[in-house]
């Protein structure tokens, strides 16, 4: 008996869809994701040779069926999908899409949405939505029925397109706040007609749609709904009205599949993309209702489903029939493949950092404008760095003469660089101060409840680091001398960061403690806490601290918390200090710590702030005279990750995996 059948019979059983019966080989669908670089480069856009290759690598790592998005109208302002082609200008690349696709046994889906309120008006179109409203400082127009049989017609031309090139199926998108969610939501539709009010109303010009793309493809084509099973908003969509919805659609639709979360609360977007403060299967309440009501259309569940024993149990219990799998897809394309053969270990985990979702859109620090509006232009992956434009990069790398390395260093980047400089036929040796490897991940995962993503992470790339046979030495402080004498062809120093330490009058009194030596030694900390230092490693220790009955305030001098986190991450750091009563304070600089609390100066003046415990978080900075000392030591030196520029765990794998692949 195989791996799967013993451990996961269920999830690798065939699904079968529709009235022409359209198989798939499992129950794992990839969800709609965008890539950077697979689309031609404008708002018309049209998938690419690149596309083509980012699709395929989800069906050959063994997904049952791959959705690539399409927008209408074109110029609606939202890069990263197919934009509805009039002039059918990528009808060859949609078709050698499918081509691909089909060649692994993979079913193909075009997913079609309308934007709605979150059009961008730039480029000339009118923004329309189910009822007029003045959205994020822009006039949005209610929609008339001439407007209605417009948009119809653009979802039945594209639908038609689908199938022109041969693909499968079409994903209607009604969630997450794009249009058919604005009419489905009473938070957007408003309207007192007939498309309006009940949840029959509310679901009438959807219903139309889906109607007519039924009619247009017949069934020979697989429809499947997207729609949310939770607004997750005060006076939104709730699972109750999800089921009524489902029940309305399922006379035309033939699979549902549920998320949750819309455009319109900011608060909601962390659910929509869920962040690590996010319990996976959190979107069962929504598919829990369908079962309940008597949906007889199978339903499909994504949002943080990213391990198999739980994906399994959800589906021989009857919770759901199939799941959907979008960022997990994105950090390892090869999960049902390793799933299914019993390598679990070698899955590539994703850590919730929503890079890939929020990549590029950090100025929208105090609104959620561009978080709604606009392109991710910086999408990328953190733990996997040949996601989208590393397939292209991955081009010019070039296999050379083998030689022996050295890597400086057992953090990620140090991991990353030795694993992957091994997978490519070089002699690898990774020295290691400490006792074990993980750097950073050995420090802050351990202790915050909201970060069990990074201890996978950290087994996971040790696990390579072993796989990969590289010769590991732990408790060996490399020198340069050694390094020398051993006779290295190349050395890639990955020594990291060490903590900024600001100069602040006091700093060094008793009752302060940097923010690097708080993890697991909290029982030292006084009940009231002053942490100096907004940054994410400020944020996370201020939830934690707060949640564990600790009084938190948070200095921060900019304008804005978590500046450098993505705005995903940002809204739920926000959400969870709330929650645990930290008194965040921003604009405001700490002038001197003191034995009682620390002396401040904010908008208001200056403050006398009382405190037990002050933990200063700072940031880090590289260690240049560490890294700086291997200068020349051989034929080639890399510096890579938090020695170069104290950044993160994307920056991390990413320097370290060009360094080992050029080598």
């Amino acid at each position: 008996m195989s791996a799967y059948q013993k451990h996961f019979p269920h999830l690798f059983s065939p699904l079968v869809v529709g009235k022409k019966k359209k198989v798939f080989k499992n129950r794992i669908l990839a969800t709609p994701m965008i890539a950077p670089g697979a689309f031609t480069n404008d708002y018309n856009g049209i998938i690419n040779e690149l596309g083509v290759e980012y699709y395929t690598t989800f069906a050959r790592g063994g997904f049952a069926s791959c959705c690539i998005p399409m927008e209408v109208p074109r110029d609606s302002g939202h890069m990263g999908s197919m934009a509805l082609d009039e002039e059918h200008k990528g009808f060859i690349f949609m078709h050698l899409a499918q081509r691909a696709i089909h060649a692994f046994r993979c079913n193909t889906f075009v997913e079609i949405y309308h934007p709605g309120l979150c059009m961008l008006p730039d480029l000339g179109q009118e923004i329309i939505s189910a009822s007029p409203m003045v959205y994020n400082g822009r006039q949005v127009r209610g929609m008339n029925e001439e407007d209605m049989a417009s948009v119809t017609a653009m979802y039945v031309q594209a639908a038609r397109e689908g199938k022109r090139a041969g693909f499968d199926g079409i994903c209607l998108h009604y969630a997450h706040g794009w249009l058919m969610n604005n009419f489905l939501s009473p938070l957007s539709n408003k309207r007192t007609d007939q498309y309006g009010g009940s949840v029959e109303n509310r679901c009438r010009f959807p219903l139309h749609v889906l109607k007519s793309v039924r009619e247009a493809v017949g069934d020979d084509m697989v429809i499947e709904i997207r729609m949310n099973g939770s607004d997750r908003a005060e006076g939104g969509i709730v699972p109750e009205d999800a089921a009524q919805q489902a029940l309305i659609f399922q006379e035309y639709a033939d699979m549902i599949h549920i998320s949750c979360g819309t455009r319109l609360d900011a608060l909601a977007r962390p659910k929509m993309h869920p962040t690590c403060f996010v319990p996976p299967a959190h979107n069962l309440d929504g598919a829990a209702a369908l079962k309940k009501a008597g949906v007889k259309v199978p339903v499909g569940l994504v949002g943080q489903v990213h391990d198999a024993v739980l994906a399994e149990r959800l589906i021989e219990e009857g919770l759901i029939d199939y799941m959907l799998m979008g960022r997990q897809a994105v950090a390892d394309p090869e999960w049902p493949n390793k799933v299914r053969e019993g390598r679990l270990e070698d899955i590539r985990p994703c850590i919730h950092c929503d890079y890939c979702t929020d990549g590029g859109r950090r100025a929208a620090l105090t609104t959620s404008v561009s978080i709604n509006v606009g392109a991710t232009f910086d999408s990328r992956c953190s733990v996997n760095p040949e996601f989208g434009q590393g397939m292209i990069r991955k081009r010019f790398f070039r296999d050379g003469r083998k030689k022996k390395v050295a890597v400086i260093g057992g953090g990620v980047a140090g991991m990353e660089a030795a694993a992957t400089a091994a997978s490519r036929g070089h002699s690898v040796t990774l020295f290691e101060k400490g006792d074990a490897l993980g750097g950073q991940l050995r420090m802050f995962p351990e202790h915050l409840w909201f970060k069990k993503e990074l201890l996978r992470f950290r087994e996971y790339m040790i696990t390579r680091v072993r796989k990969a046979q590289v010769d590991v030495r732990l408790g060996t402080l490399a020198t340069p001398e050694q390094i020398t004498e051993e006779g290295f062809d190349a050395v890639i120093v990955a020594v990291g960061a060490k903590q900024s330490v600001p100069p602040i009058p006091g700093i060094d009194g008793k009752n302060v403690c940097m923010a690097w030596d708080v993890f697991g030694h909290e029982d030292r900390l006084g009940k009231n806490i002053i942490i100096v230092g907004g940054g994410a490693v400020g944020c996370e220790l201020a939830i934690q601290l707060g949640g564990n009955g600790h009084t938190v305030t948070l200095l921060e001098m900019s304008p804005y918390y978590a500046a450098t986190s993505e705005i995903s991450e940002r809204m739920s750091f926000g959400e969870f200090m709330e929650k645990n009563h930290v008194d965040v304070r921003l604009n405001t600089r700490c002038l001197e710590i003191t034995d009682t609390g620390v002396v401040a100066e904010g908008e208001g003046g200056t403050v006398v702030l009382k405190a037990d415990s002050v933990i200063v978080s700072a940031g880090s900075s590289a260690l240049e005279k560490e890294r700086d000392a291997f200068s020349g030591v051989a034929m080639d030196v890399i510096p890579v990750g938090d020695c170069v520029h104290a950044s993160n765990i994307r920056n991390a794998v990413d320097t370290a995996w060009c360094a080992a692949n050029t080598l």
